[in-house]
């Protein structure tokens, strides 16, 4: 039976909806047009090609056991949403502060305990989630105060800038 040239995944979510490329135009070179990208499933290691995705710009990877995210990170450029809550993240790379585009950053419930100051480098930022992480009561104080992203933001920028000889 042949198949399609695309085969159509009918996603419950429809902002979710994914078509995916048929083996000759894999064959072929074609690059992927996608901008979203969800992975699921209690993952634990991400697969080192997902850093050569750079035309991404919404990476979902909540709800996995990823302990650790590379530094390769920085090379989704792009990217304006990144979702790594529910995870086992015990820290981050400072490289994440090199995504000067994202926009919402979410981080709830996995078992950070500091944040790198370079996520002070984050100026379009807007939404930041850290609940349900065991951060500082110096952190945590800021981030609950109104405005609290975009003072821990600064907060972040100001001690990075700290350190610079």
């Amino acid at each position: 039976m042949p198949r399609d040239k695309y085969e159509k995944y009918d996603s419950p979510n429809p902002r979710r909806a994914h078509t995916f490329m048929s083996a000759e135009d894999v064959a072929a070179g074609k690059k992927s047009s996608w901008f979203e990208l969800e992975i699921t499933g209690s993952v634990r290691n991400l697969c080192p090609d997902l850093w050569k995705l750079q035309h991404l710009t919404s990476l979902y990877l909540n709800s996995n056991s990823i302990s650790r995210l590379p530094p390769e990170i920085n090379k989704l450029s792009l990217l304006m949403y990144l979702d790594l809550s529910c995870n086992k993240l015990r820290s981050l790379p400072a490289e994440l502060g090199d995504l000067s585009q994202l926009r919402e950053l979410l981080l709830n419930n996995n078992l950070l305990r500091i944040l790198p100051y370079e996520l002070g480098k984050l100026f379009n930022l807007q939404t930041l989630g850290l609940k349900g992480n065991p951060l500082s009561p110096e952190v945590l104080s800021i981030y609950n105060s109104q405005n609290g992203t975009q003072k821990l933001l600064s907060f972040m920028l100001d001690n990075l800038a700290g350190e610079l000889p």
